[in-house]
């Protein structure tokens, strides 16, 4: 296990979605349970974080500082955090209290993509647990892909024709051809699978097109090269890593975030880092995050 070279001990419920802004040299995520977005500006001593009106899943940059797009418990809608502004623009799941958005990303055209989620129980039909894109314009768009219960994992390769997504539970990222006009086409390969009770949860693609993935219950991020074949693990002091993105001033630094919700007093007592966000040098480059198009 090497060790982290920073940690924010912020205690986060259910720490998710991070991604670095090179605008403001800041991580940014969010505790979807806290339902608060938090922002660590790169060498601060702190981090600072501001309430939200929603439980968040996911969010993604806008051209505007400060201001962003999120897949929040009930559909798509704009924030600025700084001045509790809050906007919703594309409801989703907000006639179903059994679902809720959740992992999201801009693929490399800038559009925002996010799951949603059933939270309780598999919804009739799985009509609505589906993978969305927002098009900018009050509407959210489903895809062909339904009927997930936990979407995570979601991100792209390097030319962005290859789209990595998976259903936590089921214990398989797969690898979808995508097309920039229509999304994710065709049957998708089975990419990697972990084992029994280790969840596939947020991932990241670097710079030399190997996926970076945050695995639940494995205590652990592992880095797959294109073919799937597992290059490194990464050992970690928690055992519920969410969410993983590469960023710094170099672009060379792993943020992971982490949960402490479902975990016992006894495992809370052997892991104090639970819910914190651990940033690791991994001497591999990132690709800037990709900032969302959509004019709305």
């Amino acid at each position: 296990m090497i060790e982290p070279r920073f940690i924010l001990r912020v205690s986060n419920l259910l720490g998710e979605g991070v991604v670095w802004d090179a605008r403001i040299q800041s991580a940014l995520w969010i505790d979807i349970e806290g339902a608060r977005f938090w922002q660590w500006e790169w060498g601060a001593a702190e981090a600072r974080s501001f309430p939200l009106p929603q439980r968040p899943g996911s969010f993604a940059l806008t051209a505007i500082e400060g201001t962003y797009l999120g897949a929040f418990e009930h559909g798509f809608a704009r924030f600025t955090p700084g001045d509790g502004t809050f906007d919703m623009r594309a409801p989703v799941t907000i006639n179903d209290p059994d679902l809720r958005m959740n992992d999201g990303r801009v693929d490399r055209n800038g559009t925002f993509w996010a799951g949603s989620m059933a939270e309780r129980r598999p919804p009739s039909g799985g009509t609505l647990s589906a993978l969305w894109r927002y098009n900018g314009s009050g509407e959210a768009i489903r895809s062909n892909i339904e009927g997930i219960r936990i979407p995570n994992s979601l991100c792209w390769n390097v030319n962005g024709d290859l789209m990595y997504f998976t259903g936590s539970p089921r214990c398989t990222i797969w690898r979808y051809v995508f097309d920039r006009q229509h999304g994710p086409i065709g049957i998708p390969e089975v990419f990697a699978v972990t084992a029994p009770g280790v969840h596939p949860d947020g991932s990241c693609v670097d710079a030399n097109d190997y996926l970076w993935n945050a695995q639940w219950g494995g205590g652990e991020v592992v880095r797959y090269a294109p073919d799937g074949r597992i290059e490194r693990r990464l050992a970690l002091p928690v055992s519920q890593p969410s969410c993983v993105a590469l960023g710094g001033p170099n672009l060379d630094h792993l943020f992971v975030t982490s949960a402490r919700v479902d975990l016992t007093p006894e495992a809370l007592a052997l892991q104090p880092l639970a819910g914190a966000l651990l940033v690791y040098d991994v001497a591999v480059r990132g690709l800037p995050e990709i900032i969302c198009q959509t004019p709305n």
